[in-house]
């Protein structure tokens, strides 16, 4: 009988450890963040190489490392394509940096430049472009 009570005993403990760290968790996760992002809307090129599009999306991943204040970087399809006058926008790219210095020296860092141009293989001009400071 003490063999079971004890079981119960330490799932019941085990139970409240579990949702304890969920709970702190949410909290984290629910707060405003102060950071800024700098979002884009674009079109692929329609048939460029998958491969062009991998590399594009490496390279991405390594502004992260090379920008200062360059928090993280998302590339992906858009969950519906998003039409501006007469462009339908099929792809999203999303920046999260420290703050707004940070998202300012982005735009002259001398790692943009390459970037830009391993981009350029796999989208067409003319992307909608904005950022959302974070309050």
């Amino acid at each position: 009988m003490r063999h079971r009570f004890d079981g119960k005993i330490l799932l019941l403990v085990f139970a409240g450890l579990i949702f304890t760290a969920g709970w702190l968790m949410g909290q984290q996760s629910s707060r405003n963040e102060k950071t800024i992002i700098h979002a884009v809307a674009w079109t692929a090129v329609e048939g460029a190489p998958q491969e062009a599009m991998e590399d594009f999306k490496h390279s991405t991943a390594g502004l992260v490392d090379a920008i200062p204040g360059l928090r993280r970087a998302w590339v992906g399809k858009l969950r519906r394509p998003f039409a501006v006058g007469d462009v339908s926008h099929t792809h999203g790219l999303i920046f999260e940096f420290d703050d707004m210095q940070s998202r300012e020296a982005y735009s002259q860092h001398p790692s943009r430049d390459p970037w830009m141009q391993v981009w350029g293989k796999v989208r067409v001009t003319r992307p909608v472009v904005f950022d959302v400071i974070g309050e």
